[in-house]
């Protein structure tokens, strides 16, 4: 499919457009809405950028921008058109783009589409209207806006106001590039012009192209977000346990284990995932066994392990600042049923756990449904677990739920915050003789 006959910044509008369509009709994921877009492919890297940038952008501020359309809209039209009008407000209200670009543009792609050139002219006296007094609109807006209601009571009541709204604001950011070397962090940091945060972490606030940067190639380190290290650090010495890695692609902590000496299997029921991690594995020289398989009902033919790390499927509303669609796709029935999946898992988790051995239960999310209220849940279903707390100094920092970690986007914001994580690790009694 060639490209259609406008501007390459056109092209990114319409890309544009597309995606957040497919995010918000059909729960698509944000990378993936842009990378099976077959325009988006024929653009240049910096247009790509664009087009991410404007996704990205519209998502994070989607509660204020519509409330600013609100003021100027009678009548809600056709999703393209409103998405359209969505993207050209976001650049106008948040991305300081030049009024008559953003406008003009933005028109240009709904005059271009057949079955929408009819809404051309509403496009333009919408945004002609928010480039005049949108941002007096916008005054009387705040960031909490932009999460889902029920989400945002929730994490009201879970957590307490406060913190809500310190997630709120940092929703809207967008989040610097955390990288996990497999040693020297702080000559790394040097290197990179980044700085230690915890562990093996390295921190960038500029990255550009990861694939470009020193050492990807050499596969000394691999991108992975703070908060998702802490489970593999949280082990301990691992080296020379069996470990099994269930749900694990695209392999962060796979990578993490193998790196630190451990007998790594690693499962997941994706075979796209599993070749994210295969081709992970090849670049930094680690190795592990690979197997693509349901980790609820795979048997490993009886095998056991002393350690099981279960980084459960879940909302991952957890990563909103990397991936902010994830607020934007999920409702109650899907974390209704995600939280049944994460005990059919737990249980299989547990099959393959030998006595005295240990399990590391995570999930990305801040629904303590997926968390707090799970491990309750799996205690009174498992009497031969005991939990062990992580009361050292050294997670203090990360804030402690009932000897769980429990991690807020907010923590460490003065360094650029993290994911929301909730981490719990359990033993397996040993059995009495």
């Amino acid at each position: 499919m060639s490209a259609p006959k406008t501007s390459e910044k056109s092209t990114s509008r319409l890309v544009a457009i597309r995606a957040l369509n497919q995010i918000l009709a059909k729960g698509e994921q944000l990378e993936s809405s842009l990378s099976n877009d077959p325009y988006f492919n024929q653009l240049e890297s910096r247009d790509r950028a664009f087009a991410r940038l404007l996704v990205s952008t519209t998502l994070r501020r989607l509660g204020q921008v519509d409330a600013v359309l609100e003021k100027f809209v009678k009548r809600t039209p056709p999703s393209f058109v409103q998405n359209a009008i969505r993207i050209g407000a976001t650049q106008l209200l948040f991305l300081g783009t030049a009024d008559h670009a953003a406008v003009d543009e933005t028109v240009d792609v709904i005059k271009n589409h057949r079955k929408y050139v009819k809404f051309s002219g509403l496009a333009n006296a919408v945004l002609r209207r928010v480039t005049g007094e949108g941002r007096k609109v916008l005054v009387s807006t705040t960031p909490r806006d932009n999460i889902p209601k029920w989400i945002y009571r929730s994490w009201e009541k879970s957590f307490d106001r406060a913190a809500a709204r310190q997630m709120a604001l940092e929703y809207v950011k967008v989040p610097p590039l955390d990288i996990t070397v497999k040693s020297d962090p702080a000559e790394w940091a040097e290197k990179l012009g980044g700085e230690v945060v915890f562990g093996n972490t390295v921190r960038l606030s500029k990255a550009g192209q990861v694939q470009k940067l020193p050492g990807f190639d050499d596969g000394d380190w691999w991108v992975q977000d703070l908060s998702a290290s802490l489970p593999v650090l949280a082990l301990g010495d691992v080296s020379g346990k069996k470990v099994l890695d269930m749900c694990a692609a695209p392999g962060g902590k796979t990578l993490q284990l193998a790196a630190s000496g451990a007998d790594v299997t690693a499962l997941d029921k994706s075979g796209r995932r599993l070749g994210i991690l295969r081709e992970n594995l090849e670049r930094t020289g680690l190795s592990a066994i690979v197997e693509e398989a349901d980790a609820s009902s795979w048997d490993g033919e009886g095998e056991t392990f002393d350690i099981v790390l279960l980084d459960a499927p879940c909302s991952a509303t957890g990563t909103f600042r990397r991936h902010p669609d994830v607020l934007h796709n999920k409702d109650f029935k899907q974390l209704a049923s995600l939280v049944k999946l994460q005990r059919e898992l737990l249980f299989s988790a547990a099959e393959k756990l030998r006595p005295g051995g240990f399990l590391m239960y995570c999930t990305c999310s801040l629904q303590v449904e997926e968390g707090e209220e799970q491990m309750e849940w799996f205690l009174r279903e498992k009497s031969d677990f005991e939990v062990i707390r992580f009361s050292d100094e050294k997670w203090r920092e990360f804030g402690n739920s009932s000897g769980y970690l429990r991690l807020l986007p907010h923590q460490k914001r003065e360094k650029g915050g993290l994911d929301g994580f909730f981490l719990a690790l359990l033993r397996r009694r040993t059995l009495k003789t």
